[in-house]
């Protein structure tokens, strides 16, 4: 289409069935093609089913360019390590490649999508004619040592050693990119705060793009007449905080309150020991990992999302309870806080007795909510033509 701003898209992980990060991916894609023509670096595997896609629903102006290791390569590939020196070397790739294509087409955006993590490196993130975006990206919210407790030993330990290793390559990484990017995108406040110094232009927006859902019949609750249902959704690992979920169950305040566990993990058995322990086992019941049509289906007859994570970059889950009307209790950490609106559920501090003010958080709130589509992927066009005006820059 001539005429119209030309775009490089860098998304290592982009599939247009995928949820969270590749879904992510694939959404700000489509979005930044109704306005521009887009160029889109991705994974050769997500070639075919994004071929099939636009077979099914075009979507003009968008261009695919697929990109691949070669075959020794890809070989050697072992989960989950090789995101450690795969995607590295994808992203050496994708930089040659990004610059010979520029080269072509004089583009006017150049923009770093997903892997969005502010301390892993972003080959298309360097100096050029055009305008250079990073993000949205996350990484830098971090589990309070004070919360050491509800870690315990390994996840205190994996903590520590998360906080080495991702703090020296956010100062030798990140901190370049985001000096060398004219916009930073941060997911949540703590990006934000941690980069401000560093970058040229910085702005908050969650990578979430999640439409409102509907239910398919009438609402039918889990639980018994007076009995209200929260659920928690996640791996079931330390900092995702199910032990705090379970632990407020025991307050008074929650004490008409049951909690439908689903997911699978590590902490499954110190899980199920402390609703043991604090005597609730009969509300706590663990669902195990569930299809995504499943999750969205409990999602629709709960009374409440417990979200007590301790450092979740963004919060899909989060975003699809708001997005089917079940209301959400978070921790004022990473993305939830930024997600989560005044009359959408309650917001709690990390701070003191956070198991007390998820409690009284489960019991203050009066009923499920009207479907959040504010986070839905229709905002994405416009403001990804806000941030890619003045289209392009002058070099340094």
């Amino acid at each position: 289409m001539p005429g119209r701003p030309k775009v490089l898209l860098s998304a290592y992980a982009c599939r247009p069935q995928g949820g969270s990060e590749p879904g992510a991916g694939w959404a700000w894609a489509k979005a930044a093609a109704r306005d521009h023509d887009v160029w889109l670096l991705t994974r050769g595997k997500f070639a075919h089913e994004i071929t099939e896609e636009l077979a099914q629903r075009p979507v003009p102006g968008l261009t695919v360019v697929p990109l691949e290791m070669p075959r020794w390569v890809l070989r050697l590939r072992r989960r989950p390590a090789d995101v450690y020196w795969y995607y590295p070397l994808w992203q050496g790739l994708a930089r040659r490649t990004a610059a010979r294509l520029h080269a072509e087409h004089a583009f006017d955006v150049i923009h770093h999508l997903t892997f969005a993590v502010d301390w892993m490196g972003a080959g298309v993130v360097e100096a050029s004619s055009a305008k250079v975006i990073w993000g949205p990206v996350g990484g830098s919210t971090t589990a309070p040592l004070s919360m050491a407790h509800w870690l315990g030993p390994r996840g205190m330990a994996g903590e520590l050693v998360r906080r080495a290793y991702t703090g020296l390559r956010r100062r030798l990484t990140g901190r370049k990119m985001a000096q060398t990017a004219d916009l930073m995108v941060a997911q949540n406040n703590d990006v934000a705060d941690t980069f401000r110094p560093y970058a040229r232009e910085i702005v908050v927006e969650p990578n979430v793009a999640i439409r409102r859902f509907t239910a398919s019949g009438p609402y039918e609750p889990f639980g018994d007449p007076g009995v209200k249902t929260a659920l928690f959704v996640g791996r079931l690992i330390p900092w995702k905080g199910v032990l705090l979920a379970i632990s407020a169950l025991a307050r008074p305040e929650a004490a008409n309150w049951e909690l439908r566990v689903i997911g699978d993990g590590p902490d499954w058995g110190r899980a199920e020991s402390l609703a043991w322990q604090l005597g609730v086992r009969d509300r706590v019941e663990f669902m195990g990992a569930l299809p995504r049509e499943d999750v969205l289906a409990a999602m629709f007859r709960a009374d409440a999302l417990l979200a007590p994570a301790l450092r979740e970059a963004a919060g899909w889950a989060v975003t699809e309870a708001l997005a089917s009307g079940c209301p959400v209790v978070c921790v004022d950490r990473g993305g939830p806080a930024v997600i989560v609106g005044p009359d959408e559920g309650v917001t709690v501090p990390w701070r003191g007795d956070v198991v007390g003010e998820l409690a009284k958080g489960l019991g203050s709130l009066r009923g499920r909510i009207t479907p959040v589509d504010r986070w839905g992927p229709d905002r994405l066009p416009d403001l990804l033509s806000e941030w890619y005006t003045p289209a392009r820059v002058t070099a340094d």
